[in-house]
């Protein structure tokens, strides 16, 4: 797969004429009816109105269901497993000694643990120096060199694979930190249950105030990570992980190979198949990895719109089979149904936005649903409400949250509705225009002082 940074990627002005004539096209297929139908015009708005509620009564349900309490039954076996941390390093300069002294600091036997660094030889900042250097001064840290045609995450994961060699696997981003506690954790799930082949835990966004943007997504993430995929184990739903941080029983890529090197999605396309081979992901929020949000604008388009894609590439893949496998039960079946069909939802809402215009100026706004006044504010709360929620059961576990991401709470929606607008594009890249899939990697903050030396590791003891 083709690899450019965000800012190498750019987007030409042909581009947004054409997505723009393109996107107006469908809009006004959606719109223009009615102006001539008022049963079109309540249909439509009665559709939009139950999708949404479908979305954020979830969101509300999930939200309440994160209070729940989960721990892995038993305690750590005598012979301790093996865990590799597989870190892929690409452009990696600003986080990657924090990753990888975060992971020397775990809880775990250093002797029973490894440490992978891949390093991609494209880089260009000091990012193969710091995984030398960790390398050399660390038995537990081997520094490997991927040096081949191609990439994106899923193919330098697979490459650093060949150089693993523990029961388990320990696969986090390079602008991840571990809690102390982390492979504690996720080694007591594995050893409760053999049918347990993926663990996922929390990715904790760390750097709220260094941007807006990193403030949305910061609160974003928080129900995601939390309300959404911990809210899907508690009611025994479809379960995913996302490729921040997960654990994996070694035997996993035995059975089902390794990490599709052609989707976008890696992560939840392995998600896919591990539930479609009758095994179980088990999703633990007390298992946590610090994360850096993309502050930039570049940095957070080019992620989500390849989070948005991949999406709608998996969702191709994996619905029907998924809806019909009757290794699964009927209650993830059907969460499955809803996850991939919910990929679409935010094209709909960019492609049916002029109607809350219209709606203002020559139309009723009315729907076929009894109460859709109440309804629409129902939804219009759900933001706020559901980041409260999780605000108050962080504060119960001791987790804490900058100021700001209480105020921002409050602006979601406009963060979504951008975000919104990215779902089309992928959208119109996947399906219109059949675009060529390019991994387009995320930029990092907080560059490296120039006038200090690089970074030095310790020693072990």
């Amino acid at each position: 797969m083709k690899v450019q940074t965000a800012d190498a990627a750019g987007v030409s002005l042909r581009k947004v004429v054409v997505y723009g004539l393109t996107a107006t096209l469908l809009i006004g297929g959606l719109v223009l009816p009615v102006f001539v139908s008022v049963a079109y015009e309540r249909t439509l708005r009665t559709v939009l109105l139950l999708l949404l509620l479908g979305l954020v009564g979830r969101t509300y349900l999930s939200s309440l269901l994160a209070f729940a309490r989960t721990d892995p039954p038993g305690g750590l076996p005598d012979d301790l497993p093996l865990v590799s941390v597989v870190i892929p390093a690409y452009n990696e300069e600003p986080v990657l000694a924090d990753t990888i002294e975060a992971a020397l600091a775990l809880d775990y036997p250093r002797d029973r643990l490894e440490i992978v660094v891949c390093y991609e030889a494209d880089s260009t900042d000091r990012t193969a120096a710091i995984a030398r250097r960790y390398g050399q001064a660390y038995g537990a840290v081997v520094a490997v060199e991927r040096d081949e045609p191609g990439g994106g995450k899923a193919k330098a994961t697979n490459y650093a694979l060949q150089y693993a060699s523990g029961d388990l696997i320990a696969s986090i981003d390079a602008d991840h930190e571990f809690a102390p506690d982390a492979v504690d954790r996720a080694v007591r799930w594995f050893e409760a249950d053999e049918d347990i082949w993926c663990v996922k835990g929390r990715c904790y966004g760390r750097n709220p105030t260094d941007s807006v943007l990193a403030l949305h997504a910061t609160v974003e993430r928080h129900i995601a990570e939390l309300a959404d995929l911990f809210g899907r184990q508690v009611f025994g739903g479809f379960t995913i992980f996302g490729g921040g941080q997960a654990f994996f029983r070694a035997e996993l890529f035995d059975e089902l190979g390794s990490f599709d090197e052609e989707i976008l999605v890696e992560d939840i396309d392995m998600s896919a198949r591990i539930h479609a081979h009758g095994k179980r992901l088990q999703v633990d929020p007390y298992i946590l990895t610090f994360e850096e949000n993309p502050v930039t604008l570049s940095g957070w388009w080019s992620q989500r719109s390849r989070w948005a894609r991949g999406w709608m590439q998996v969702a191709v893949r994996h619905l029907g089979p998924l809806s019909r496998n009757r290794t699964l039960g009927l209650r993830q079946r059907a969460d499955a149904i809803y996850t991939f069909s919910y990929a679409l939802v935010p094209v709909l809402l960019v492609l049916v936005a002029p109607l809350f215009v219209l709606d203002q100026v020559v139309l009723d706004g009315g729907t076929y649903l009894p109460s859709g006044g109440h309804l629409w504010t129902v939804i219009g709360a759900a933001p706020a409400v559901c980041s409260y929620l999780i605000f108050a059961r962080d504060y119960r576990e001791g987790y804490s949250h900058h100021p700001a991401e209480y105020v921002a709470a409050f602006t979601l929606w406009f963060y979504f509705f951008f975000q919104s607008i990215v779902y089309l594009v992928a959208f119109l890249d996947e399906f219109v225009f059949d675009q060529e899939a390019v991994y387009i990697t995320t930029s990092r903050s907080g560059a490296p002082d120039e006038s200090e030396p690089d970074r030095q590791p310790a020693t072990d003891d």
